[in-house]
């Protein structure tokens, strides 16, 4: 049957989009894990929400006659796409006055986005990711302001399982450096008397004590941890190695492991985080946290941008995994992580759009194009990323990073859960492909979000021809529309707090450059 044809099939032969009997899906193209061969005319078998059975289309049918049949062979089949670290804003920053800026002066601006009901953005964004590919997620929560931060922790969970995506929520802290990594009393000697209060309300932190903080991190997960099905996880974050003490860093990993869930933490996003630790501690960022024992199995690191020597051997020793940002790291002038050094030493690597696609569109599968394109590096004797050493990374390496290794995802096969994904392969092959041009290579340089037709997320179909079935995407257009046209002007003053401390800020670290 053909793209229109899956859709008519399952309309007409399904009241419920869950399937606990037997569902044959196959696709002329099929690639069941990123480091196995593609296969032609293949398929799985789903019952409820795992799969029982993988084979050709044929063999398929003969070992479930009963099984309702959906497929064509103009189709693609993937696992589900995993995002392995975002902020779930779901809106542009640069449409809300936020511009594209290093790292350092674009946070203080992020602060100044309008308050829209966080139901209504994980909504938005958990149908964004899913019409993607993209099956499930990682969210590290920016609150519209800390004292929200525990309001705003259930509906954000709420709303990403109303549109039906999978969601490793982690809520950030941070307990030190709100506006500056270190020099504060030299920086507000150096500002005017308007300037300095502007500085002075920007490093003011949270009022959440670091025990209310805990005591809201172990509620989420009594009542939101799902660690059989893995619909929701609820993992802890302190937000950034330069944003938090030694001591609050070493609590949420005990938190962590007693709870055994994960750690997601920014390290080393940008140049200046990795001068703070030379300047504080007179060696690397991550020879520090290894050495008072934050570094384990249970910590995924985003960004990972500028690692010393010896680092990655570290890294490695300890089983930390990471989590890679190319778009982010290139719009914010953070830079390019050294992703085939992470491959080549063995580190699990997923990627993660950070709510920043080169083209502010969420596009999953060219973040995994562009994480591609950055890997091959010039020079002869530089290494050669293969297509299917980065579709790993947007599957099965994902899933590991976000989730843990037990999650059975990332993979089609016998046992893992049913997140997956069909794509439009003839408009990705386009008008001829040579018998000798590799799939994974043509798939991974041509797709897009428009070649996304069908998701299938826990056994559930949650996009079909390119739209949720859990949600009135146009009527939640409206709702976001309406409350974007209501919001107060406070993010007009934040922007405007923002502008000014701009040139100071860029200043302070400029000086950093000049000192090193």
């Amino acid at each position: 049957m053909g793209g229109d044809e899956i859709h008519d099939s399952l309309v007409t032969v399904h009241d419920s989009l869950v399937h606990p009997s037997p569902l044959i899906i196959w696709a002329g193209l099929a690639v069941l894990d990123a480091r196995a061969p593609a296969q032609r005319n293949y398929g799985v078998c789903v019952v409820s929400n795992r799969i029982v059975d993988v084979g050709s289309h044929s063999e398929l049918q003969k070992r479930h006659p009963d099984a309702i049949v959906v497929g064509d062979a103009a189709l693609c089949l993937l696992p589900g796409l995993v995002n392995a670290h975002d902020h779930g804003r779901a809106l542009s920053g640069v449409a809300l006055g936020v511009a594209d800026d290093m790292l350092e002066i674009w946070l203080m601006a992020l602060g100044a986005l309008p308050a829209i009901d966080p139901a209504l953005l994980a909504q938005l964004e958990g149908v964004t990711l899913l019409r993607n590919g993209v099956t499930a997620t990682a969210h590290s929560h920016n609150p519209s302001t800390w004292e929200r931060l525990p309001d705003e922790c259930a509906p954000t969970l709420d709303g990403y399982r109303t549109a039906g995506i999978r969601v490793a929520f982690h809520p950030p802290y941070v307990d030190q450096n709100p506006l500056i990594y270190a020099d504060h009393p030299e920086f507000l000697a150096g500002l005017s008397d308007e300037v300095r209060a502007t500085a002075q309300a920007a490093m003011q932190l949270p009022a959440l004590s670091p025990r209310d903080y805990f005591a809201l991190c172990t509620d989420l997960y009594n009542r939101y941890h799902d660690g059989a099905n893995h619909t929701i996880h609820i993992q802890i974050s302190p937000a950034g190695g330069v944003w938090c003490s030694d001591a609050l860093i070493l609590a949420a990993c005990d938190w962590a492991t007693t709870h055994a869930t994960r750690v997601q933490m920014h390290l080393l996003e940008t140049r200046y985080q990795a001068h703070y630790a030379r300047r504080r501690w007179a060696k690397s960022f991550v020879q520090h946290l290894d050495e008072i024992g934050a570094l384990g199995p249970w910590l995924t690191l985003a960004h990972m941008v500028w690692l010393d020597d010896g680092d990655i051997e570290i890294l490695r020793s300890r089983s930390v995994a990471i989590a890679h940002n190319p778009s982010s790291n290139l719009r914010l002038r953070s830079g390019i992580a050294p992703l085939p050094d992470l491959l080549a030493a063995g580190i699990e690597v997923g990627v993660g759009l950070d709510g920043y696609a080169l083209d502010d569109d969420q596009d999953y599968l060219r973040e995994l194009r562009l994480a591609w394109t950055l890997a091959n590096r010039p020079g002869a004797a530089s290494p050669t990323i293969a297509a299917a050493d980065i579709l790993h990374l947007g599957t099965a390496g994902g899933a590991a990073v976000t989730f843990g290794g037990d999650s059975r995802m990332g993979r089609l096969e016998v046992g893992a859960l049913a997140d997956l994904a069909l794509l439009d392969w003839r408009g990705i092959e386009g008008i001829w492909m040579s018998p000798l041009a590799s799939p994974l290579d043509v798939l991974l340089r041509r797709a897009n979000r428009t070649h996304v037709r069908h998701v299938m997320v826990n056994g559930e179909w949650v996009v079909r021809d390119g739209r949720a079935t859990r949600i009135d995407e146009a009527a939640l257009l409206v709702e976001v529309q309406s409350e974007l046209h209501h919001a107060s002007r406070q993010g007009q003053h934040g922007l405007e707090a923002a502008r000014i401390l701009a040139p100071h800020v860029r200043r302070f670290y400029t000086g950093w450059d000049a000192a090193e």
